[in-house]
């Protein structure tokens, strides 16, 4: 199971709550009759699903999609038939949102409980709210605080700490779950274009600090964190969105200046770690972006120990598009270690593709398993389940 830092620190309470409040002997103790742990009947409720969830309900659970436009190209601030129908026929494990989904508040709470009432299992719904230059509440009528830029912060941890304290507080209300932030990525590239004032400093120990501030102020308000972009974008000159950045380190200046503030978030048990499509040809050998590299994704999960949710950042971005089609960059996200492949730039053929690869045992049972047990996890610790 994921470390259970602050991140998770509610879920002893909630459970503790649920059994002394009338479970019954059947439900909540084992064969002899003695009472069970919390984590003994977490663990015998996800593996009871698992082992009754389709081959294409599990595929489902590791895509999450954007659905922002109407057909005739309008804002889809309620959720549409179209979208309604593939969140179900998908059985999707997530939506994120962008700012062509959010109005007022009241329909965004109308449009994030639709979309939960349209999935099989409750869905992640994300967004990205870091604050100054990316926030989409920013572009929508619906009252918030001002958040400034992580550089503007100027390493105040306090003012980071409430910061994603105000921001998950805002979210939980609308019915948002998981924000991707806070960025991990420490800002040494003059002549990055994509990273700039998101980031919270130029060097290791401010960044790790910044972060794990706002992770926590996040946590406090029940929204789950999510790193980026892993193995980090602070030191590229090219925008991901539009080709493939690239990080010119050595291994160990990874390990001695980017990976030091994921280590952080890891160790005090980050739920989710966002991986760029960032190619690193000193310090890896296949030439991939991390977000389809095994060894970059073998290096989070052995050397920097992180067992949670592991997601791909957009995979409509031009550094996947221009390089592979749809199909192939799933399945080689998902046969690199990826848990969840994010927007795929075409949902069906994304599926298709995820589900032949499983059939022709090119992606086996065991490992596609192995991620759809990560998600059920984090959703039951989030108390989605």
């Amino acid at each position: 199971m994921a470390k259970r830092g602050f991140f998770r620190r509610g879920l002893a309470l909630a459970l503790t709550v649920f059994l002394l409040g009338g479970c019954g002997a059947k439900q909540g103790t084992d064969s002899a009759g003695a009472e069970k742990t919390p984590e003994q009947m977490e663990t015998e409720w996800i593996e009871e699903t698992l082992a009754d969830m389709t081959l294409e309900e599990k595929v489902g659970q590791m895509l999450m999609m954007d659905f922002r436009n109407l057909s005739d190209g309008t804002p889809m601030t309620e959720l549409s038939e179209d979208a309604a129908e593939q969140i179900e026929e998908y059985h999707l494990g997530g939506v994120i949102l962008f700012a062509e989904n959010l109005d007022t508040a009241k329909q965004t709470k109308a449009l994030t409980a639709q979309m939960q009432e349209a999935a099989d299992l409750p869905l992640w719904i994300g967004i990205d709210e870091e604050g100054g230059i990316v926030s989409r509440l920013d572009k929508s009528n619906i009252p918030h605080e001002q958040i400034p830029s992580a550089a503007l912060m100027e390493g105040d941890t306090a003012q980071a700490e409430e910061a994603g304290r105000t921001i998950g507080r805002e979210l939980r209300e609308l019915g948002v779950n998981v924000d991707f932030a806070p960025v991990a990525d420490i800002y040494t590239n003059p002549e990055n274009t994509v990273i700039g004032e998101r980031a919270f400093g130029t060097d290791a120990q401010t960044v790790s600090d910044m972060a794990s501030a706002f992770a926590a102020g996040l946590a406090e308000e029940g929204v789950l964190a999510a790193a980026k972009h892993f193995p980090g974008h602070g030191d590229t000159a090219t925008d991901s969105h539009y080709g493939v950045a690239m990080a010119e380190q050595t291994l160990e200046e990874l390990r001695t200046v980017e990976f030091v503030p994921f280590q952080r978030l890891i160790d005090e048990g980050i739920p989710f770690v966002m991986v760029g499509h960032i190619t690193t040809p000193n310090a890896t050998k296949d030439g991939l972006p991390a977000s389809l590299s095994a060894e970059t994704i073998g290096l989070l999960r052995q050397e920097l120990g992180f067992d949670g949710i592991v997601i791909t950042d957009a995979m409509n971005m031009g550094a996947i598009t221009e390089a592979f089609s749809t199909g192939e960059s799933a399945v080689m996200a998902v046969k690199a270690g990826v848990d969840m492949v994010l927007m795929p730039a075409d949902l069906p053929a994304a599926y298709e593709g995820l589900l032949a690869a499983v059939s022709d045992g090119e992606i086996t049972q065991k490992r596609l398993d192995e991620s759809v047990r990560r998600i059920l996890e984090a959703k039951y610790d989030a108390g989605l389940l």
